[in-house]
């Protein structure tokens, strides 16, 4: 997408070098896969086939280099999604294992499918709190069914958008409604964690529909129920995760270079050169694993003062710290997603009936686009970014993440899409192919089967600083300069974007920063910037009013043009002056404009003032001739309108003949000819 979000993904590499790895020359050339055949003999079919499922591209060169740089890649990234996507599931207002349930097929999925080595796919935070968005209040307690269909609806989607290669309805979106989307998201998902970072407890949360304004209505309504012990752990964590963050920005512990260096990297710098690779890998392993270090070592913390999980639940005064709580263990079952939604599927008498299929969809409402379109601009984004130069194919890309979403519904997942962080550290950590997915996906599935009692422990105040950590970053403040200096009236869409989705809805600031723009960039169709002005032919006492749009003129401005062009006739060029209209940027019109344009010509031929069409283009040549005949006259060079006044060329109905006409014709063939 835009520079804007390539910059931030860029941030997020930790200087990394994000180039893709060719798979050539590798140190070990042990290859696991071997080729049955030699390449480019496999026909078009063939060619198409490699396109729509990439791995067929990479896997024959697979070797022993790439499957050691893939797994450590892999069990890296899975350390960082096993915490977030906990974190996220809280995000959407569901259970813990909804986080892990989603984070598993996206990466087998794009396995196979992807045609990005570094991207990532599972929960993210915009995507989480656009799923919670959906079943607020009452319907809370239905989230798990909501959020599994609207994958497999998200899922559809963008498969039907791949497809048809229908990308191009993203580029409707523009870097400042992004911008201002990310922000508001950004700004919303961190209000939202105030309480479980400090621990306060909301009883009965405020309805007042004013988007983050209810967050901050419900922290001070109950500020009396903060627990000093959840809000010394959680800015204790938040803290710890911003400095490990920080630390991994640093060359401290890198060798020394030409450029100028640290007193502490200088320092370091004299301890072996195997000491020194040691200690520079050990810290960036700890800092780009910071999420599952904190995490991990909080549980045990939380584990160590209280043991009794199920005292801790009864009452949260019990426990030091307010844990996540007992989490469903297991590997989900392979299921259809829920069409449906059973009575007393709560478990306490609600709903008494089923809701059925029409219902749930009536629910959902616009998310059922909102939320695909999201998806894309994440995915695609980041595959540009990290594609290290080369052409990404958008529509492959909408494809992947359409059968990840597909198949994920069928194993309880919410809506996934490319995460930024995620995909940054899978580069860093040096993937070569789309396969560390699956050692990512592995380590999930680990977890879901074996370490779930465990994660019962973790505090939720060090979730909610995994999350806001996370997301801070994501306030996109440093767009505002570049925007201001260049075109103030770019901030605008951006703006409403951001205002609508913090005080009310994140889909409607969407709407609100799309239809905005939209708006905008009609009125400059509808009205083009025209230059007048009085010129003299040269080495000719022959003066002529030349009048010079700057873009096509069609329906919405021929209005606009006819009305302008007609006083500038009359006021500027005395009634009498020839009108040249240059055709320079002209580069397309239409049958409206064609049927105004004949009229304004009747007008001037009228009053015997002669207009002149200067070097116009075949499609706007003909599109104009064949409506208006031969009131349209068209040249190659305002001289000719001294030849043209002389009488040397007739334009009379007997001779429509025209030079540039003629030669236009005799380039572009005789089908064009009018």
């Amino acid at each position: 997408m835009g520079d804007t979000i390539i910059d931030t993904v860029k941030k997020l590499s930790d200087g990394e070098d994000s180039k893709a790895d060719q798979l050539e020359k590798p140190p070990m050339d042990v290859a696991l896969v071997q080729k049955d055949r030699p390449a480019n003999k496999c026909g078009k079919v063939g060619k198409h086939v490699k396109k729509k499922f990439p791995i067929l591209e990479w896997l024959p060169k697979y070797n022993l280099d790439c499957a050691v740089s893939d797994m450590i890649a892999g069990v890296t990234v899975g350390l960082t999604v096993i915490p977030q996507s906990i974190a996220y599931a809280a995000v959407a207002g569901l259970s813990p294992q909804y986080g892990l349930y989603s984070s598993f097929m996206g990466c087998f999925a794009y396995c196979v499918f992807g045609s990005t080595k570094d991207i990532t796919i599972g929960p993210t935070a915009i995507m989480a709190l656009m799923t919670g968005a959906v079943f607020q209040g009452e319907l809370a307690k239905y989230g798990e069914y909501y959020a599994v269909l609207l994958a497999f609806f998200s899922g559809i989607i963008i498969f039907i958008f791949g497809i048809l290669q229908l990308g191009f309805l993203i580029d409707f979106i523009s870097v400042p409604v992004i911008a201002g989307f990310t922000s508001a998201a950004a700004i919303t998902i961190a209000s939202g964690q105030i309480k479980g970072l400090l621990g306060i407890h909301v009883e009965h949360k405020s309805h007042s529909h004013a988007g983050v304004v209810d967050d901050y209505i419900d922290i001070f309504n109950n500020i009396d129920s903060i627990r000093y012990q959840d809000a010394i752990l959680g800015i204790t964590c938040a803290i710890l995760l911003l400095l490990l963050r920080a630390l991994n920005r640093t060359n401290w512990f890198k060798p020394l270079s030409g450029d100028e260096s640290s007193a502490i990297q200088q320092l370091m710098n004299k301890l072996p050169e195997k000491a020194l690779f040691a200690v520079n890998k050990t810290v960036w392993f700890i800092c780009t694993s910071r999420n599952a270090v904190v995490v991990i070592f909080c549980l045990v913390l939380g584990a160590f003062l209280d043991p009794d999980i199920a005292v801790c639940q009864e009452n949260r005064d019990n426990c030091t710290f307010t844990l996540t709580g007992t989490i469903d263990a297991g590997i989900p079952k392979a299921q259809l997603p829920p069409f449906s939604i059973p009575a007393n599927a709560s478990g306490t008498g609600e709903p008494e009936e089923d809701i059925s299929f029409t219902g749930m969809v009536t629910q959902l409402g616009s998310n059922i686009i909102i939320i695909p379109i999201i998806a894309i601009l994440e995915s695609v984004a980041i595959a540009k970014a990290f594609s290290g130069g080369k052409p990404v194919d958008a529509s492959q890309e909408m494809i992947a993440l359409g059968v990840c979403n597909m198949l994920g519904s069928f194993v309880q997942s919410m809506p996934t899409t490319g995460s930024f962080s995620r995909t940054a550290v899978n580069s860093a950590s040096g993937v070569k192919t789309p396969f560390g997915g699956i050692y990512t996906g592995g380590l999930v599935i680990l977890c879901l089967a074996f370490l779930m009692p465990y994660c019962a422990f973790i505090p939720k105040a060090t979730l909610s600083a995994v999350i806001m950590t996370a997301v801070i970053f994501s306030v996109e403040y440093e767009v505002l300069k570049p925007m201001w200096g260049s075109k103030k009236l770019d901030l605008l869409p951006g703006i409403v974007c951001l205002l609508v989705g913090l005080f009310y809805e994140l889909d409607k600031g969407i709407f609100a920063g799309v239809g905005l723009h939209l708006l905008i960039v009609l009125y400059h169709v509808a009205r083009p910037k025209v230059t007048v002005e009085v010129k003299q032919v040269d080495n000719s006492p022959q003066q002529y009013l030349l009048i010079s749009p700057d873009q096509g003129i069609i329906f919405p401005s021929v209005s606009f043009i006819r009305s302008l062009i007609s006083k500038a006739g009359v006021s500027q060029g005395n009634s009498e002056l020839p009108v040249v209209i240059d055709c320079s940027h002209i580069n397309q019109t239409d049958f409206t404009a064609a049927e105004g344009f004949k009229a304004m010509l009747a007008d001037f031929k009228a009053r015997s003032q002669a207009v002149y069409w200067l070097s116009p283009s075949t499609e706007v040549m003909h599109v104009i001739k064949f409506i208006a005949g031969d009131s349209f006259i068209a040249i190659t060079n305002p001289a000719d309108i001294v030849t043209r006044s002389n009488g040397s060329l007739d334009n009379t109905p007997e001779n429509t003949s025209d030079p540039l006409l003629e030669e236009v014709v005799a380039d572009n063939g005789a089908a064009v000819k009018v």
